[in-house]
């Protein structure tokens, strides 16, 4: 078992988790609460298959993707939280999961002969583009547009990838290294409450 393939379980677990979490806040049924853990777990890795044309897409090629994301489901479903509990582990869990999806899509990305630009766009939108849908689907704004330091973080995660890559690091410490530095970026945001300026002319 590699280092590739860990993280990918990882990083499927904590957007499957952070995806039951929302359907919990909203009192779903199970069968919402495995639709809600499949969106994040594989929405962006769908959408970059696609874009690099890597068919069939991962979770079709391998379904343990989609049986690691319902068992998430299922244990969720099954969990009691104390209150304000769930939106807590949500950010987290997503905080998580977009460290690792947008490190392995600018790995992959790279893999399938994208330049380094491209593979860290294609990154951005493995880790954004799941948790989108969730928000989306949940009548929630998208955390990618709140301000937050989001998608910030997952450019910083596939930057630090691809110039560990440059550098001759080797895939699995480069991986390591890129996780850690979204991760990092992405919880300093919520630790501290830090987000991008906005635009602040009100004329009409």
């Amino acid at each position: 078992m590699n280092v590739l393939f860990i993280l990918e379980m990882v990083g499927t677990a904590a957007f499957a988790i952070s995806g039951a979490l929302a359907a919990s806040r909203k009192n779903m049924d199970i069968f919402g609460f495995c639709v809600m853990a499949l969106m994040p777990a594989v929405g962006g890795g769908t959408l970059r298959d696609l874009i690099l044309d890597r068919t069939p897409v991962f979770w079709v090629a391998n379904p343990v993707y989609v049986a690691v994301a319902l068992a998430a489901a299922l244990a969720v479903f099954l969990r009691q939280f104390k209150p304000g509990g769930r939106m807590r582990a949500l950010v987290w869990m997503d905080a998580l999961g977009l460290a690792l999806f947008a490190a392995l899509g600018t790995e992959i990305s790279l893999e399938y002969g994208a330049g380094p630009l491209v593979a860290v766009m294609l990154g951005v939108a493995t880790g954004v583009a799941g948790g989108m849908i969730r928000d989306v689907i949940c009548n929630e704004i998208p955390l990618v547009l709140t301000g937050d330091i989001y998608a910030t973080a997952a450019f910083a995660a596939g930057v630090t990838y691809v110039g560990a890559d440059a550098l001759g690091i080797g895939r699995d410490l480069s991986l390591v290294l890129a996780v850690l530095t979204g991760f990092a970026v992405r919880a300093a945001g919520i630790r501290y409450n830090l987000s991008l300026p906005s635009f602040m002319d009100k004329s009409d």
